[in-house]
């Protein structure tokens, strides 16, 4: 305790002050936090102890030397690694303001932590609501400024991971935050398709798969998810964004919002057109999404007198060589090629 009170005592006396010496002695008092930090066994003894978090917290917005606010940026970032600090510390005042601060520092490494930070605060399901509403959601925001426009690779991708976190993590009200924010599905979307982080791409379509199993008809965000995900479509690396669309069809109150929305029956027509050799779960997918719609009487028309739809379920139905289409499977074991002439017998009437 007295180390600690003592290094604080030196980080507030010096803490405006232009004297190099001081200035130099604030550095390092908070670069002794930051290795002391590091310590499992310190994590919450630090988060805890009197006045110590306001102390880093004034550096961080407040400080106008780089490394200061650097080192304060992996102190948060340290302290928020420990489990039983995760809850405290987004309760804290001005934490959460900190940080979103933070992802707009001149530093890359300031940013770098203060997104790290956020990410793992954001593994904590008590914490999702509270950091997606913050400032009318400014955190969700942030990270999405962070996501599209960062030149750091791993801010990015932190940026990424704490949104895919929060997907995961969610409570009604997460989700509710997350889809009625007016950009950020859609750069979700973006970064899916544009990123050249590998990590990015793949954080962004599982953020999106996560959503897709919360946000249905009739929520107010439900188009804003089939716009993103339409989108996103052309995502083939993994079956992140064909499983969204799966799971939305699997429900019978999403269906002819979809069959009805712009490009989304032409983009799972695309899907299920690939012949890859990489892309048979894709491609079952968006068989199974598109038998799960022809299921919707009301919509079946459209359905019928798509070109996209009607060849990708006629090309596999009657190939001659539809050999490779049997060996395609959806997980409850029912062969592609059935699902697509199931498809085909629910349009008949239509063609």
């Amino acid at each position: 305790p007295g180390l600690v009170d003592s290094l604080l005592y030196r980080m507030n006396k010096t803490a405006h002050s232009n004297d190099e010496n001081e200035i130099s002695a604030r550095v390092d008092a908070i670069a002794v936090i930051v290795n002391l930090a590091c310590a499992e066994e310190n994590k919450i003894l630090l988060v805890y102890h009197p006045g110590l978090l306001d102390a880093v917290i004034n550096i961080a917005n407040h400080d106008p030397i780089e490394e200061a606010r650097e080192h304060a940026a992996i102190v948060l970032m340290n302290l928020a690694y420990a489990e039983e600090n995760k809850v405290h510390m987004v309760n804290q005042d001005h934490l959460l303001d900190t940080l979103v601060h933070l992802l707009s520092d001149v530093s890359p490494f300031t940013r770098r932590y203060a997104s790290a930070a956020l990410f793992t605060l954001a593994c904590t399901y008590a914490n999702t609501a509270v950091m997606t509403r913050h400032c009318d959601g400014g955190i969700l925001e942030a990270l999405r400024k962070v996501l599209l426009n960062d030149p750091i690779d791993e801010a990015r991708v932190n940026a990424a991971e704490a949104l895919f976190n929060m997907a995961r993590n969610n409570s009604d009200d997460t989700i509710e935050n997350m889809g009625n924010h007016p950009k950020l599905l859609a750069s979700l979307a973006h970064s899916v398709l544009t990123d050249y982080s590998a990590d990015v791409r793949a954080y962004s379509a599982r953020a999106l798969e996560w959503l897709s199993a919360d946000i249905h008809y009739p929520m107010q965000c439900h188009g804003r998810l089939l716009k993103a995900l339409t989108t996103a479509s052309q995502w083939t690396k993994t079956t992140c964004i064909a499983e969204a669309l799966k799971m939305q069809a699997t429900l019978a109150e999403n269906r002819k919002a979809m069959v009805q929305h712009d490009g989304l029956l032409d983009a799972l027509a695309t899907l299920a057109l690939l012949d890859g050799i990489n892309d048979d779960e894709v491609k079952t997918c968006a068989i199974a999404a598109l038998e799960r719609l022809s299921k919707e009487s009301s919509t079946r028309h459209i359905m019928a007198k798509n070109e996209g739809v009607m060849t990708a379920l006629t090309k596999a139905t009657f190939a001659k060589d539809g050999a490779d289409d049997d060996d395609a499977t959806e997980e409850d074991g029912t062969p592609a090629a059935l699902l697509m002439k199931t498809a085909l017998k629910n349009l008949a009437s239509h063609l």
